[in-house]
C-alpha cells in the first residue's frame, strides 16, 4: 500500500470536517434518544419515533458498509495500537471533535508484524462487534459499496486509461441499501447467499437478466415484508437454479444429509439435522400432525415433561431431582452416590391433566409444552417405540402422510417437471412417481371425475373434497407473508354465503385462522380472479396490485425464466 508523503494529508481538511460534523451528529442524536426516552409518548408519536429511529438506524447502517470498505482499503488493521487507542476514545466521546478541540489523529502504522491479522479481527476488537457482524460488515462492503470486477477482455487488448465507473456487484440491492427502504443487514445477507449461487446462474444465456429478477424479487420482499420471507424468496430461485442451472447432483445431496451432535449449550444437547427434501417432507408432515392447534391429539409426555410425582403427605427431606449419571460417565471407583445429577426439574405444574388424572390425558387447551417441545416428545416416542419393539400406536405416534402437487404428465412420466410439496419444496418427478409405486402418496387431481367440487348454495360448509382441491391449489393461507400451511388453516368464503357467495372451490379460499378473523374484520379485502383468491386491499396501505402469497408459489416467482431448450 502507498502511504501519502509527510507533511501532505490528502483531503485532510475535507476529512476533518466531515468528522467534525458526524461527532455533532452523534451527540445530537444522543440527546435526542434521552429527550424521547422520557416523554410519555402515545401511540402515534411511539410509531413515529420508531420509525425516525429505523430509517436513522439503516442510514447508519450504510455508512458503516462504506466506512468497511475504506478501513479494509486502507489496512486499518496495521494502525499503530497507541492511535487506534485514540480514536477509541473519540469515538466513544466525541465532543471534542465537535467543539474542534481535536482532529483526527495522524495515520500511524505499526512497522512489522501487525497487532491484528485482518481487518475482521480490529472490528471485533475496537467495536466490540461479533466475528459474525464482522464477516456481514465486511460481505456487505464488498458486494454492495465496492464496484464490480472488470469483465475480462478475451481479445487481449490494452485496457483503456481511463477507467469507466462500475456498480457494485448487485446494484439492486445496493441501491435499496442506500435509499435506506430495507435493512442493510439484510441486503448484505442476501447479497453473500446470492453471491454463492453465481455459478448456477453463470451457466445460462440470459444470466444478467436473470440476476436482474432475482435482486428486483429480493429488494421487493425486503422492502415490504420480514427478513425470513427474503431468505424463502432467496430459497425459491435456489430451487428454480437447482432444476434449470447447474442443478445439484443426487451425489452431492446425499453427501451433505446426516445428523451430527453440535455439543453442550446452554442446558442442552443440540444436533444439526440436514435431509433431502423427501426425508424434509415426512418430518414436517410428522411435526404438523402433533402440533397442529387444531387437533386434540398429543404426544405422550417424555421423562422431561411427565407430571412431578404427587409430595408425600408428611414432611421428608428433599428428593434429589434431576437424572443421575450413566455408569459409564463416572471415574472407575467413583462412588456412584455422588454422581452428579441433571439440574433439570422434571414436571409440570399441578392441575394439567385430564380426567383420568394420566400424562396421556392432558388436554390442549392445558398443556405447558410448546410446540417444539411437543414435537421433540412426539420424536422420542416414535425412537422409543422403535427401540422396544412396539407400534408406531402403542408408542403414542399417529400415521403421518405427505402431500405433493405435480402435473399429471409428469406424474406419468411424459415429462419431467417437477412436483412441489406442501411446504413449497421441489421434489423431482421420479422421486415422486418412485413413492408413488410404494403408496408413500396419495394421487389427486384438482377437478377429477366423480368429485362433486361444486355445491352451489345447497350446503354452506365444504366439504371433504373441495377443502382437498382448495388446499392443493392453495397450499397454506393465501395472505402474502404468511408461513401457515394448509393443515392448519381453514376454508372461507371469498364472497359471503349470507350474500350469494356459493360454497364452490371457484369462491374458496385457505386463511389461517388470524388472518380469517381480519378479513371478516374488513381489514384484508380478497378477490376471486381467473379462480385463485388474491389480496386486493389493507387497512392503512395504499391499494396496489392484487397480490398472491409467493410463500406457498415458488413457481410464480420464477416464472417467464423456463430454461432454454438450445444454448448457442
Amino acid at each position: 500500500m502507498s502511504t501519502p508523503a509527510a507533511g501532505t494529508p490528502r483531503g485532510q481538511e475535507i476529512t476533518n470536517t466531515a468528522v467534525r460534523d458526524l461527532a455533532a451528529a452523534v451527540l445530537g442524536l444522543r440527546a435526542a434518544a434521552r429527550r424521547a426516552g422520557g416523554l410519555d409518548l402515545d401511540a402515534a408519536s411511539g410509531a413515529l419515533v420508531l420509525g425516525l429511529l429505523e430509517h436513522g438506524q439503516r442510514t447508519i447502517g450504510y455508512a458503516q458498509l462504506q466506512a468497511t470498505f475504506q478501513a479494509d482499503a486502507t489496512d486499518i488493521h496495521r494502525l499503530d495500537p497507541d492511535t487506534a487507542s485514540t480514536i477509541d476514545a473519540l469515538a466513544a466521546d466525541p465532543r471534542p471533535l465537535a467543539e474542534c478541540s481535536a482532529t483526527v489523529p495522524p495515520e500511524r502504522f505499526v512497522p512489522g508484524m501487525a497487532v491484528h491479522r485482518n481487518t475482521s479481527e480490529y472490528l471485533q476488537a475496537h467495536l466490540h462487534i461479533s466475528a459474525t457482524e464482522a464477516r456481514r460488515r465486511l460481505t456487505g462492503a464488498r458486494l454492495l459499496i465496492a464496484p464490480a470486477p472488470p469483465a475480462p477482455n478475451p481479445a487481449g487488448e490494452a485496457a483503456d486509461q481511463v477507467t469507466a465507473v462500475r456498480a457494485p456487484s448487485f446494484p439492486v440491492l445496493a441501491g435499496a441499501a442506500a435509499d435506506g427502504s430495507a435493512d442493510v443487514g439484510t441486503l448484505a445477507q442476501l447479497a453473500g447467499r446470492l453471491e454463492s449461487m453465481q455459478p448456477r446462474i453463470a451457466a445460462r444465456p440470459d444470466a444478467a437478466k436473470l440476476n436482474f429478477a432475482i435482486e428486483e424479487s429480493l429488494a421487493h420482499e425486503a422492502r415490504t415484508a420480514a427478513p425470513r420471507h427474503s431468505h424463502k424468496a432467496l430459497a425459491d430461485w435456489g430451487a428454480f437454479l437447482t432444476e434449470n442451472g447447474a442443478p445439484i447432483t443426487d451425489e452431492e445431496i446425499r453427501a451433505k444429509r446426516g445428523m451430527v451432535y453440535r455439543g453442550f449449550r446452554e442446558g442442552c444437547d443440540e444436533f444439526l439435522l440436514r435431509c433431502d427434501p423427501i426425508d424434509s417432507e415426512t418430518i414436517l408432515a410428522f411435526g404438523e400432525a402433533w402440533t397442529n392447534p387444531r387437533s386434540d391429539r398429543l404426544p405422550p409426555a417424555s421423562s422431561s415433561t411427565s407430571p412431578a410425582p404427587a409430595a408425600p403427605a408428611a414432611p421428608a427431606a428433599p428428593a434429589t431431582t434431576g437424572v443421575p449419571a450413566p455408569d459409564w460417565a463416572l471415574d472407575p471407583g467413583a462412588d456412584p452416590a455422588l454422581a452428579p445429577v441433571s439440574e433439570l426439574d422434571c414436571g409440570v405444574p399441578a392441575g394439567t391433566t385430564g380426567a383420568s388424572g394420566t400424562p396421556g390425558d392432558m388436554l390442549r387447551n392445558r398443556d405447558p409444552r410448546t410446540s417444539p417441545q411437543l414435537l421433540l416428545d412426539a420424536v422420542l416416542a416414535a425412537l422409543t417405540g422403535a427401540l422396544t419393539g412396539s407400534s408406531p400406536l402403542q408408542s403414542g405416534g399417529m400415521p403421518v402422510k405427505i402431500g405433493v402437487l405435480i402435473g399429471y404428465r409428469a406424474l406419468l412420466g411424459q415429462c419431467e417437471d417437477a412436483g412441489i410439496t406442501a411446504h413449497g419444496r421441489p421434489i423431482s418427478a421420479a422421486n415422486i412417481r418412485r413413492l408413488a409405486c410404494i403408496g408413500g402418496i396419495l394421487p389427486a387431481l384438482l377437478g377429477s371425475e366423480g368429485e362433486i367440487l361444486d355445491l352451489g348454495r345447497e350446503v354452506r360448509s365444504f366439504t371433504p373434497a373441495q377443502r382437498k382441491a382448495i388446499a392443493l391449489r392453495d397450499r397454506g393461507c393465501v395472505i402474502p407473508g404468511c408461513h401457515r400451511p394448509a393443515s392448519t388453516s381453514e376454508a372461507h368464503h371469498v364472497k359471503p354465503w349470507t350474500e350469494g357467495g356459493p360454497t364452490s372451490v371457484d369462491n374458496g379460499a385457505c386463511l389461517c385462522q388470524h388472518h380469517h378473523l381480519m378479513v371478516h374484520a374488513g381489514l384484508i379485502t380478497l378477490k376471486m380472479i381467473n379462480g385463485i383468491p388474491y389480496v386486493i386491499a389493507r387497512a392503512g396501505q395504499p391499494r396496489g396490485d392484487p397480490e398472491r402469497n409467493l410463500y406457498w408459489h415458488p413457481e410464480l416467482r420464477t416464472a417467464g425464466y423456463a430454461p432454454p431448450l438450445f444454448a448457442d
